[in-house]
């Protein structure tokens, strides 16, 4: 009986420590997508599953881990609208109908302008973050992607753009992240 009672315990300690492990601590922050690609539009893009519009904005919110460990990854997916505004062509939109209606000519061509889409994913390092202003996705020229976590850095990346030509802004931003400017050309860097 002794040793029957002696397990059940073992058992019970064992269960009730189970109980006290936590996950990594999150914090919820903003997000937002910053695209550096001339020609091309980011439609929408995800951080480990989830999701970021790709109109520019800071949306609320997506989970990070409340500190950053060494080893950490993310898979970055995003899709990419390679020639906004135009079908293969050069095909234009039909105009809307009656109130700004899609009409069933505009219809299919956005079907059509939808099937050109071009889907990304990559999973890759995040870098060190101390204190988090939110989540910037860089998208850099060669679908290349930055996830820009820390303040200081956000900070560092950012200053000094805002006298800049939308053309420069984003060359200069792509140059800050190591980004290439030409697509058949190795980074210098190796990457970031």
């Amino acid at each position: 009986m002794a040793a029957a009672w002696a397990r059940f315990c073992g058992w019970l300690i064992l269960l009730l420590l189970s109980g006290c492990t936590t996950s990594p601590k999150t914090i919820g922050v903003g997000a937002r997508v910053v695209n550096t690609m001339a020609g091309a539009e980011i439609v929408h893009a995800s951080f480990n599953g989830q999701a970021i519009g790709g109109s520019g904005g800071e949306e609320c919110c997506i989970s990070l881990p409340a500190q950053w460990r060494s080893g950490m990854t993310a898979t970055i997916g995003w899709v990419k609208d390679p020639s906004p505004g135009v079908n293969p062509g050069g095909v234009k939109p039909p105009p809307k109908g009656k109130y700004g209606s899609i009409t069933a000519e505009g219809a299919r061509w956005f079907e059509v302008h939808e099937a050109n889409y071009v889907r990304h994913r990559l999973t890759l390092p995040v870098p060190a973050y101390e204190d988090t202003c939110g989540l910037s996705l860089v998208f850099l020229p060669c679908d290349e992607v930055y996830p820009l976590i820390d303040c200081r850095q956000r900070q560092q990346v950012f200053s000094g753009l805002r006298e800049k030509t939308s053309a420069e802004w984003r060359q200069e931003l792509a140059r800050r992240l190591g980004g290439r400017m030409r697509c058949d050309a190795p980074t210098e860097s190796g990457g970031w």
